[in-house]
Formats: structure tokens, C-alpha cells, sequence
């Protein structure tokens, strides 16, 4: 598809943490934001306050015309409304997937879209509990998306994260592909013990709990061999590195509990049973840590 437009128009879906993370980090190109909650944003970075009053749309209102792009920041709650909006005005847009855990693949694969992008990210934003509409960034970290060299727009949209400095590396698919299952595994160990501990990351790695982390690791590492997936010898390491790097931070999931939300347990731990499962291979520890997770959820009656 050719595109005459520049610089390209981006609609970011999700007006949650990451959302308004995005719009804040992005904002020199101008995006638009679709979801809930409307703006102004207040960004606290460091020291730095910026309000942020972005080109906003909910759910059910249409766009003056469809973006090049779309950038996926929903939790993956909101995901069939993400995929419905695509659906409806935005069906040869360039897909951006930076979600939590695995999966978006087969969620989305009922769009036909040619160009899925799915990437990781180290940035990481929390919601401020006495202000609905503001966000505290924790870190900008690095984001990794898979490069398609011969497709055009994606090479636009490399060119102009790159003329920005969104700090976004592009990758070949295979270094994606082990950078999303090592994220998969961090978060697998340190989301829900954080949340069943109810504490931030710093202190998980010092709670009872963290005798989990271990079989955890292990379970999730015997269900990446079976997918041919490589990973880095040191990982356990890492993982508590990760947490001492991030002591202060309090992870998606642990704000999802404290806010009385659906988690994205099904996308982490939960992704990693299913694989297993079709796979034949125990993991009793991720299986009991799921139904803990779904124990500390809103109940949906029927």
C-alpha cells in the first residue's frame, strides 16, 4: 500500500498508563489517542511535569480518516474492543503491538492484517492512585519492534522513530522473538508475586514468596526449549536485578489488584500454561499461580 502522507498519522489505543505514555513520548508527532479517559494527562517525569492535551476519540466515535499506524496499549481486557475499532477504521493500518505477555497473534489474526508488529518495551509508567488522569514514569527504557526492510510504511515509521528519538531498535525477528519470551519469563516471576505479596518489586525478592520465583523460572524455560526459543544463560540473575534496578516500581499487575481490575494474568502465566498444555508438559507452579491471581480478581456474574 503506498502512503502519501507525512509525517505518518499514529492513533494510539488505551488511555491507561502505558497509553498516556505513549501519547507523552510520541507527542512530537501529534497522535491520537482512542480509549476511556479523556484528557488533559499530567506526566510527572522526574522532576518534570508536562500536562499533555492530545487529539482524543472514544471507542465509539470515528476518526476523521483512518492512521497509518496504530499503536496497541490496551490491557489485554480491552483487547476485542481494540480489535473492533481496528476492524472499523483501521484495516490496512500498520499494527503495533507493544502489550504485556504473548498472544496478540492469534487475538488479532481474525483482522487479515498483512503487518503486525508485535515488539517489547522496557518503559514503564504507574498510575498515581489519588489523581485518576495522571501517571508517574518509571523508566523510558528501550523498545525493540521487528524490522520489515521491504516494506515501505514500516520503514517510514523506522525513519520517523528514529528522526524523534523514541529510542525504538529495530530488529530482526528472531532477536524479537527471544526478547518478548525473556519478558514473558521476567514478568511471569516478578508480576504476580509482586501482586500476591502486595508489595513493590524491590521487596518481592526479599518475601517468603520469592521461593516461587525458582520453579517458575524453571517450568517457563522447559516450555521456551520446547518452542526452540534461546535464551540467555544468566536469566535468573537478571530477573533479580531486574527487581533491585526496579525496587521502587509496582508492577501492571499489582496495580491492576490494588485497583480492583482484571489482570493480565491469561496473556503471562497463563499464555505459558496453555503452550505447555498443548505441548504436554507440567507447570504446576504457573497453573496454581493463575487460579491465586484469578482468586484476587472482581468476580463477573453471569
Amino acid at each position: 500500500m503506498e502512503r502519501s502522507r507525512a509525517p505518518l498519522s499514529v492513533a494510539i489505543l488505551g488511555t491507561g498508563a502505558m497509553g498516556r505514555y505513549w501519547a507523552y513520548r510520541l507527542r512530537a508527532v501529534h497522535p491520537w489517542v482512542i480509549g476511556t479517559v479523556p484528557p488533559p494527562y499530567e506526566i510527572f517525569d522526574g522532576h518534570t511535569k508536562v500536562v499533555l492535551v492530545p487529539r482524543y476519540y472514544p471507542w465509539h466515535e470515528s476518526p476523521p480518516a483512518a492512521p497509518d499506524v496504530v499503536l496497541l496499549a490496551v490491557k489485554w481486557r480491552q483487547l476485542q474492543t481494540a480489535a473492533n475499532w481496528i476492524r472499523r477504521h483501521a484495516a490496512d493500518s500498520i499494527l503495533v503491538s507493544l502489550m504485556n505477555g504473548m498472544g496478540q497473534e492469534e487475538a488479532l489474526r481474525p483482522l487479515d492484517h498483512a503487518i503486525l508488529l508485535c515488539g517489547t518495551t522496557t518503559a514503564a509508567a504507574t498510575r498515581d492512585d489519588r489523581e485518576a488522569h495522571t501517571i508517574r514514569v518509571q523508566s523510558h527504557g528501550l523498545t525493540f519492534v521487528p524490522a520489515i526492510p521491504e516494506h515501505e510504511g514500516v520503514q517510514a515509521l523506522a525513519t520517523l522513530s528514529q528522526a524523534h528519538r523514541w529510542a525504538w531498535a529495530w530488529v530482526s525477528t528472531a532477536d524479537i522473538l527471544q526478547r518478548r519470551w525473556v519478558k514473558l519469563l521476567q514478568n511471569s516471576v516478578i508480576n504476580p508475586l509482586t501482586a500476591l505479596a502486595d508489595c513493590p518489586n524491590g521487596e518481592v525478592i526479599r518475601h517468603p514468596i520469592w521461593r516461587l520465583a525458582t520453579p517458575l523460572l524453571t517450568e517457563g524455560m522447559q516450555v521456551a526449549a520446547r518452542q526452540h526459543v534461546p535464551l540467555p544463560d544468566d536469566l535468573f540473575p537478571s530477573i533479580v536485578t531486574l527487581a533491585e534496578n526496579t525496587a521502587a516500581n509496582l508492577s501492571s499487575m499489582l496495580q491492576d489488584v490494588r485497583a480492583g481490575e482484571i489482570t493480565e494474568i491469561e496473556a503471562i502465566n497463563g499464555y505459558l500454561v496453555r503452550t505447555a498444555d498443548a505441548a504436554q508438559i507440567p507447570v504446576p507452579t504457573h497453573r496454581a499461580i493463575v487460579h491465586l491471581i484469578h482468586g484476587l480478581e472482581p468476580q463477573v456474574t453471569s
